[in-house]
């Protein structure tokens, strides 16, 4: 196997791009620094999930772009107090949400199958669910 079957996509893509001349002049601790420069920089288009459609509407084109992964970027970003007690009530709040509507189903599908965890104690949510059917 030759050297340029062994180095990434973007490496190649990125010595296709370069001049012919620049490129003969370049030495090999350059080359390796090139190299190991482009590579941190794409690092951080890596990742686990990447969604990016375009679609018209009303004669115009926008585009979706969903974006999950770790962060390979060397300095990390400044983030305010703010955003950051934001995002971490934002979680809770999905967290607690999906938490109580997974007990809610539990304990509806239950019901429905008539189980009494508890003798003589009933929340009353599946009475009011068949009381719904009955309006």
């Amino acid at each position: 196997m030759n050297e340029s079957n062994q180095r990434p996509l973007v490496i190649e893509r990125f010595y296709e791009a370069l001049d012919g001349k620049t490129d003969a002049e370049l030495t090999l601790e350059q080359r390796q620094a090139v190299e190991q420069a482009v590579l941190s920089i794409t690092a951080a288009s890596m990742h686990w999930v990447d969604v990016r459609k375009s679609f018209p509407f009303f004669s115009r084109r926008y585009y979706f772009v969903f974006l999950f992964g770790l962060d390979h970027r060397k300095r990390p970003r400044k983030e305010s107090t703010l955003f950051c007690i934001l995002m971490t009530a934002l979680i809770l709040f999905t967290g607690l949400s999906c938490t109580l509507a997974a007990l809610l189903t539990l304990y509806m599908i239950k019901s429905a199958l008539g189980i009494d965890i508890f003798p003589h104690f009933h929340l009353g949510i599946w009475d009011w669910w068949l009381s719904l059917k009955d309006h």
